[in-house]
C-alpha cells in the first residue's frame, strides 16, 4: 500500500530529527518562516535534506532516484515536504 503525504512526511521529520539538533531544526523553521522563496527549505543548511525524504520512501520501497521515479513520486515528494515544512518540522 502507498504511504500518504502525512505519513511521508511525519517519516521525514523523524530522519531530520535524528540528523539535526533541536536547535537546529528550530532554526531552519524559524529561516523558513522568514523565506519570501517557497522552493527553499532551510533544513539544508545543516543536514542533506534530500536523503533524510529519500530514507522515508525506501521505508516503503519507493525510490525516487530510480529510472522515473522523480515521474512516479514526484507529486507526493513535494506534498510531503511542504506538510513537514509547514509543520516547522514537528509532525510526530
Amino acid at each position: 500500500m502507498m504511504p500518504t503525504a502525512e505519513t511521508l512526511a511525519r517519516e521525514f521529520c523523524q530522519e531530520l530529527r535524528a540528523s539535526m539538533t533541536a536547535a537546529q531544526l528550530e532554526l531552519a523553521a524559524q529561516r523558513n518562516s522568514e523565506q519570501p522563496d517557497p522552493h527553499i527549505c532551510h533544513s539544508h543548511d545543516f543536514c542533506d535534506a534530500n536523503m533524510a525524504l529519500h530514507a522515508a520512501f525506501m521505508r516503503h520501497g519507493m525510490d525516487p532516484a530510480d529510472e522515473s521515479g522523480m515521474e512516479l513520486w514526484g507529486g507526493l515528494w513535494d506534498r510531503a515536504w511542504n506538510l513537514a515544512k509547514a509543520s516547522a518540522f514537528q509532525l510526530a
